[in-house]
């Protein structure tokens, strides 16, 4: 039983079935927090029993280990609060679903945020890795957010500039800051624009990845090692379509996923993700940063693979 609206923790929770990649054992306390003062309450009682924090948004970019996570797992999609401004501000709880908010924007004749419409993940996701989508990305909508520190438990207030938006990166990423809101400035469009663009990165979407509800997967797996160098194409080159590791199999779609056959394990994911980063790291020298992230209690062998690719 979820608690909708409160700090009481669900015991055992199966995290499986609140990630993408369908991966994932149990949660030993999972936490639903709807506000920020609900998520301050929940990291203090956990700090005080010091026990670990883990924050799960969508679930989209995450390989939750199969052996579960200890401590305390605070899930953020029941904060998804949004106020527009006549000007076109839009100011968006983290937890948000990146698809509603382009669909909020559509439905205000707003643009600048339709590349959201295909992103599975959450808002403050998006923020942290500074998503982006032909030629569209959050570093050219967002003003500023507001973060939370989790180790200090302070809010502020970071404009673009202290953001530090680069490539699928951000402070946020790098300093382990949760996203509570962000705040964009959208420009008013023509409907049919906006729907056109909405549709083309859908359509992209269908035509180049593989589906979601067929094909469970975490996005994409790893990130493009140097600008014009595809890594889904080096992947295709190196002949990894199909490559299989126990459940997890390379997309025949697009190299750069990994999908779940319907058993894969993390630690299946993990190997063959090692087998795809060594096969470029031989062949072209590239050392691949790793889009997904890996959270849990990791097997011995994942800690070891983990390192390999890992960003922080």
């Amino acid at each position: 039983m979820i608690a909708d609206n409160s700090v009481n923790a669900v015991q055992g929770l199966n995290l499986a079935e609140y990630t993408t990649l369908k991966i994932g054992g149990n949660a030993q306390e999972a936490y639903f927090p709807t506000n920020t003062d609900e998520i301050l309450n929940i990291i203090d009682i956990l700090k005080k029993q010091d026990k670990k924090i883990t924050i799960i948004g969508a679930g989209s970019n995450l390989l939750v280990s199969s052996q579960g996570i200890s401590g305390g797992v605070i899930f953020t999609h029941n904060l998804k609060n949004c106020e527009i401004s006549e000007s076109g501000k839009v100011k968006v709880d983290g937890g948000i679903k990146s698809s509603k908010l382009a669909q909020i924007a559509q439905e205000r004749n707003l643009s600048g945020l339709e590349f959201l419409i295909g992103i599975p993940g959450s808002l403050g996701g998006a923020v942290t890795m500074n998503s982006s989508a032909h030629g569209q990305g959050i570093e050219n909508t967002i003003e500023s957010a507001e973060v939370l520190n989790i180790e200090t438990g302070e809010i502020v207030t970071l404009d673009k500039s202290r953001l530090n938006l680069g490539y699928r990166y951000s402070f946020v990423e790098s300093n382990k800051h949760l996203i509570l809101n962000a705040t964009f400035a959208l420009k008013e469009d023509d409907p049919k624009n906006i729907s056109e663009k909405m549709e083309f990165h859908i359509n992209y979407r269908k035509q180049n990845h593989p589906p979601l509800a067929s094909c469970p997967s975490a996005g994409s797996t790893f990130r493009n090692p140097a600008a014009g160098v595809f890594v889904g194409q080096l992947f295709e080159n190196l002949g990894a379509k199909n490559w299989v590791e126990g459940g997890a199999r390379v997309s025949d779609i697009h190299c750069n996923f990994i999908v779940n056959t319907g058993n894969a394990t993390s630690l299946d994911v993990s190997r063959l993700m090692y087998k795809m980063y060594n096969a470029v790291k031989d062949n072209h020298g590239y050392d691949l940063l790793a889009e997904i992230r890996f959270v849990g209690d990791a097997t011995e062998e994942e800690e070891m693979i983990w390192k390999s690719f890992q960003v922080h």
